[in-house]
């Protein structure tokens, strides 16, 4: 470029706004602009030829400056500059490469305009490393520029054997799907999330894996794509578990198909009835079964096997089936009833028959019975598994999942459940009892109250000798199966229970444990009693499957809680307490400050206050509300909340110059998800106690007069963070009288999900005036405990009052 287009050239460069520099491909300074020496003290008659990454002329940090200029000449990088310039400015790099002789061509600005500081890149980058799934980011090309940890964990490998080389290069076939989809999300400058990937990584040799993978596109500050990042979450584990479970349920509908076709097949009797369904010829294989004698069996007298329940149904069905008949239209018959056994008890069976006509007149009935118990138990033992599955799973502490267990079960298997929890303390060896506390107990309606426990204080206490089936069940680890109950003898120590039992009939009884961390933590007890078919080995094998998903549903409760412990003690640590009176520094300011989680989930999320006193002496109050109740909304929080505390200790601007430069800062490291926030001074002007501050969507503060009005501050509330970070943005100011109460709160406090007519807002003010005579710890308890907000969600109050 010659003549008036290299002036005009010269020209644009020495207008920019920022730095413009280039190196050629030894690292030497090929042009250095006017606001590039401004901003570092270094002139360009000092630079221009000068190699910066010298080992004897070198201002930088060599080891991180070479990588830097590595990764510039083979994608662009971004990223804060390792030197110490004159003007003592942090200054951020933005580099990518040239052509020709140019080997880098890059700008320099200044980081209080471009990022959060060194903080916040060290914050970003251990946020990076650190978070729980697999993260990688992509230039233009598909080339790895950056992975963390997890990825290294998910897919093995390094690193270093990625960074620079495409998927395909590292993974082969498997890579080439991937890289498709990126590919995609670059092309169509859209995320793609919940991907499903299955295969081998590392050109085929590695484990077959599966992943849920999300991409989305990286855009530039002008809105050029850069690359792409990728989230990816390992789920080998649960997709192994879905298939065996597929294939599990799979086998077995195929076997009860089998044994259906089987027992179709093979009727158990055969009978003929008259036109209008009575018996008058005789059925020895359906006496055969039901143990009737001729007499017993003739004319209606086949009902009389029937379980009392399903007599009048059957009778009904033939009558209808009679009256279709004579009317000359499809008359098949089918019933499922219960037949009483010759040996004893109730066994299903499936009545089916069709009419016999001479002449179009009908003359008889020929029919089977089939023998379907073992096939409707098999099948109700699945359902019964389901249900007992689905209740478990919906709580999220042991005792409510056993509860949970108990109702599931109860009258649709058992007549009688109960859960003992077992004292962890005691040996249990063989010849000793077992004791420690019931927890649960489930009796089937129409059954007479079940006693309590031995003891008479109310306890719910539990001692059982070492022969008792739940005792040697609780010791060994395995499940029994105990038929005629009533006929043994170790009952002792419980006679009202056994004369309850004797009451209800109990027929067999069903136990096993439940384990959790290698120990039998419980023990349940399933009873039949009455008319219910004593338990066999199939119940066992179903109590020892429900047992079983009983113990993983409760190692999962415990391992929830712990987690929600974890969270919780996170989040509380990051709320600190506020300070007392003597630290403030304003005369006659007292602050309290009360935080409720929502009630869902792990009970963690995005509200927040902080309190803290500024250099020049006014007090900084912030309440902000990130959207989320998750780990990612607590960590969202804690990092806006550290860059509000920096950014208004450095500074003694207006609170709207604050949440300005916060939402440009924390805008541009893509920081901020949907959050509202207000940031405000306590201050004193003359002899006057004045609150100023900036509002970005949060609810507007209250004011609280000693004589028990309430009102609501005006002025004006700016937008949410993250939406424009260049706007305007406006301060407010209220003066704080003698005895008033200014109150900072979150949306939890009065939200409503149906409150057209702002009823909500209204019942605020009211339950604030009804407590303002209360010192100011148990005004925040009352605003707390008051609210009529229907929404779950997070709760914070920060309340400062101004004595008088």
């Amino acid at each position: 470029m010659h003549g008036p287009q290299a002036e005009l050239a010269a020209d644009v460069v020495a207008d920019l706004p920022v730095g413009l520099f280039a190196l050629d491909a030894r690292g030497a300074v090929l042009l250095w602009s006017a606001e590039a020496a401004r901003l570092t003290g270094w002139s360009a008659e000092a630079v221009l030829g000068r190699n910066g990454i010298d080992p004897v002329k070198a201002t930088v940090d060599l080891a991180a400056a070479r990588d830097m200029l590595a990764r510039a000449r083979s994608g662009r990088v971004s990223d804060a500059l390792p030197a110490v310039v004159p003007t003592g400015r942090l200054l951020y790099l933005h580099a990518a490469p040239g052509s020709g002789e140019v080997a880098v061509v890059g700008v320099l600005q200044d980081a209080s305009d471009a990022r959060a500081g060194v903080e916040a890149f060290s914050l970003l980058d251990a946020l990076w490393q650190n978070a729980p799934v697999g993260l990688a980011y992509f230039d233009r090309d598909l080339r790895y520029r950056r992975v963390n940890s997890a990825v290294t964990t998910i897919d093995g490998g390094t690193a270093d054997d990625r960074v620079g080389r495409t998927l395909e290069e590292v993974h082969g076939e498997t890579g080439a799907r991937i890289a498709a989809l990126l590919r995609r999300v670059l092309d169509e400058d859209r995320p793609l999330t919940e991907t499903p990937f299955t295969g081998r990584l590392w050109h085929g040799r590695g484990p077959e894996q599966s992943w849920m993978v999300n991409c989305y596109p990286v855009h530039d500050r002008d809105g050029s794509v850069l690359g792409v990042g990728l989230v990816v979450v390992d789920i080998t584990e649960a997709e192994r578990t879905r298939r065996e479970l597929a294939e599990l349920a799979a086998a077995r509908e195929s076997l009860l198909r089998r044994y259906r076709s089987l027992v179709d097949a093979t009727s158990a009797a055969v009978w003929i009835r008259e036109p209008d369904g009575s018996a008058r010829e005789d059925s020895p294989s359906y006496r055969a079964v039901t143990g009737q004698a001729p007499h017993e069996y003739a004319g209606w007298g086949f009902l009389e096997a029937l379980h009392p329940e399903d007599r009048g149904s059957k009778r009904r069905a033939w009558e209808a089936a009679v009256v279709r008949a004579r009317a000359g239209h499809d008359a098949s018959f089918e019933h499922t009833h219960r037949l009483r056994a010759a040996g004893g008890g109730y066994r299903w069976f499936r009545s089916r028959a069709v009419p016999v006509r001479e002449g179009g007149r009908l003359v008889e009935w020929v029919g089977t019975e089939t023998d379907i118990d073992d096939e409707l138990r098999s099948r109700h033992r699945l359902d019964v598994l389901a249900g007992a599955t689905l209740a478990v799973n919906k709580a999220l502490d042991p005792e409510t999942e056993l509860l949970a267990l108990a109702d599931a079960v109860v009258p649709e298997f058992a007549d009688l459940c109960r859960v003992y929890l077992v004292d962890e303390a005691q040996p249990l060896e063989p010849g000793r009892p077992v004791h420690g506390r019931r927890s649960v107990t489930r009796a089937a309606p129409g059954l007479p109250p079940v006693p309590g426990d031995i003891g008479g204080d109310g306890a719910a206490r539990f001692v059982f000798g070492p022969d008792h089936p739940l005792a040697r069940s609780v010791r060994t680890g395995r499940p029994e199966l105990e038929l005629d109950p009533l006929d043994v003898e170790h009952w002792a120590g419980t006679p009202e229970m056994y004369a309850w039992a004797r009451e209800v009939r109990m027929n067999s009884r069903l136990v096993a444990p439940v384990i959790s961390g290698g120990r039998v933590i419980a023990g349940l007890l399933f009873a039949g009693c009455g008319e219910r078919v004593p338990y066999t080995a199939d119940d066992l094998a179903l109590v020892t499957e429900l047992a079983a998903r009983a113990s993983a549903a409760v190692e999962h409760g415990r391992r929830f809680q712990q987690t929600r412990q974890v969270a919780l003690a996170l989040q509380e640590s990051m709320l600190t307490e506020p300070p007392a009176m003597a630290e403030i520094g304003i005369g006659g300011i007292e602050v309290a400050a009360r935080y409720r989680p929502a009630a869902a989930e792990l009970e963690v999320g995005g509200d927040w206050y902080d309190v803290f006193r500024l250099p020049f002496g006014d007090l900084a109050l912030a309440v902000g509300d990130v959207a989320g109740h998750d780990l990612a909304a607590a960590a969202t929080m804690g990092q806006l909340r550290s860059m509000l505390r920096a950014l208004a200790f450095d500074s003694d601007g207006a609170p709207s110059d604050v949440l300005r430069r916060l939402d440009r800062v924390a805008s541009r490291l893509d920081v901020t998800r949907f959050t509202t926030l207000l940031h405000g001074r306590v201050l004193l002007r003359a002899d006057q106690r004045v609150f100023r501050w900036s509002s970005a969507g949060h609810p507007v503060p209250l004011l609280v007069g000693a004589d028990g009005t309430a009102r609501y501050a005006c002025g004006a509330v700016d937008v949410v963070l993250g939406v424009d970070p260049d706007r305007l943005r406006h301060d407010q100011e209220v003066e704080l009288a003698p005895g008033e109460t200014l109150v900072l709160y979150t949306d939890g406090l009065a939200e409503r999900r149906d409150d057209v007519d702002d009823r909500a807002a209204r019942e605020l003010l009211a339950l604030a005036a009804a407590g303002a005579h209360l010192n100011l710890e148990a005004f925040c308890d009352h605003l707390v405990s008051g609210s009529t907000s229907d929404t779950g969600d997070d709760v914070v109050v920060l309340a400062v009052r101004c004595r008088a």
